[in-house]
């Protein structure tokens, strides 16, 4: 935001000064510039915009003084940033115009400069590099933005027509991957959901849909949670069981503005739901679920590579194995008996390359206790 205390503040003005006490005069935004260089009688002056720092000599006045003061008072009343005055044909400001000033807070200021273009075209370049910055400031905003909750309550709606309270969601596969098996499936589950719906006081909508290759079962309900782990959690696994072999992952009930974080919850169940096999909840997942957290989150996932990357090229240029003994070390949750036994080294070895990991990472302060915490969160994903 450009002010008028960044116009003053120009290098284009040899002096700038304020003709009238203005409180707040500085703090006022400026967002154009014009030039005032007509009667007042023309009757054009509706052409200023509130927000504008006006450029004038008054030069139109020099024969008829009275000129002056209804073109400035005309100027205060459009509500302008400034008007700045060149002390051409006018030395002071009339009484009325100090008093107009100081109640709409509207400054006015005389300047001395050789070029009165010059600075406008500065302030001119100033306000378009303050409106690319704003540009900018409003994209990286957009990037490091969390989802709004507005606007996935949006979302959920023209996806779905909910609008209720809370959402669950489930994102299932069929057993055998063929399209003809999804379609059936989806027939099935969405006549399993309507009963769960019509069983459930409390439940708003149910509604299914395929997306890629896989079903996504979506239930809004009508009140908020009443726990962490809902009653509907694990009666929803029991209802989606009933529609026939199966692997689906059921997300935490949260609010319909976090319903993107449901859907994710969901569809990382169902990858774990692919290992172990039939319906996997996510309030049940434990240290899974921060596995998953970690691989879907890109700062997290950069800053274990990092950290991986950095042991990775230490051994490919000494013919090390620190990646593969910082790894063990971390399932091991910090014990280098355990360590050493699961990769066949004598426990010297492993302390010896415990040392040499330290000073790779640059973390040659830490205690094995603090490593091993370290390394859990960098093998995390």
């Amino acid at each position: 935001m450009i002010t008028v205390g960044d116009v003053m503040n120009m290098r284009a003005f040899d002096r700038i000064w304020l003709a009238a006490p203005c409180e707040g005069a500085a703090s006022r935004e400026v967002v154009g510039v014009g030039t005032l260089d007509h009667e007042p009688f023309t009757g054009s002056y509706d052409l200023f915009e509130r927000g504008e720092f006006i450029f004038t000599t008054l030069g139109f006045a020099a024969m008829h003084p009275d000129l002056a003061e209804e073109a400035l008072l005309a100027l205060i009343e459009r509500d302008v940033a400034a008007v700045a005055v060149k002390p051409v044909a006018l030395k002071a400001l009339p009484e009325k115009v100090v008093a107009a000033s100081a109640e709409r807070g509207v400054p006015v200021f005389f300047y001395e400069g050789r070029y009165m273009e010059r600075v406008i075209a500065d302030l001119m370049n100033a306000l378009d590099d303050d409106a690319a910055e704003w540009e900018r400031n409003h994209l990286i905003d957009l990037m490091l933005a969390p989802s709004d909750e507005q606007a996935v309550r949006s979302t959920f709606f023209t996806i779905a027509g909910v609008t209720g309270a809370t959402i669950q969601c489930l994102a299932i596969q069929a057993v055998t991957e063929d399209d003809a098996s999804l379609r059936a499936l989806q027939k099935v589950v969405e006549g399993v959901l309507a009963a769960y719906g019509d069983r459930w006081g409390d439940v708003e909508r149910t509604f299914v849909c395929r997306y890629r290759a896989m079903i996504l079962g979506f239930v809004s309900f009508k009140r908020p949670p009443l726990k962490a782990i809902a009653i509907s959690d694990a009666d929803l696994a029991k209802c989606i069981a009933t529609a026939g072999p199966l692997v689906c992952g059921i997300s935490q009930e949260v609010s319909l503005g976090e319903g993107d974080l449901a859907l994710r919850q969901a569809m990382a169940a169902l990858r774990t739901a692919h290992v172990e096999g039939g319906i996997v909840r996510w309030t049940t997942l434990r240290f899974d679920a921060f596995r998953a957290a970690a691989r879907t989150d890109r700062l997290y996932a950069r800053s274990a590579d990092l950290m991986r990357s950095l042991l990775f090229d230490y051994d490919a240029e000494h013919d090390s194995d620190l990646g593969v003994t910082a790894q063990a070390f971390a399932a091991a949750c910090g014990e280098v008996s355990r360590t050493a036994e699961a990769l066949f080294q004598h426990p010297n070895t492993v302390r010896y390359r415990l040392k040499k990991i330290k000073e790779v990472l640059a973390v040659q302060d830490l205690t094995d206790r603090e490593l091993a915490a370290l390394l859990q969160l960098v093998y995390l994903a």
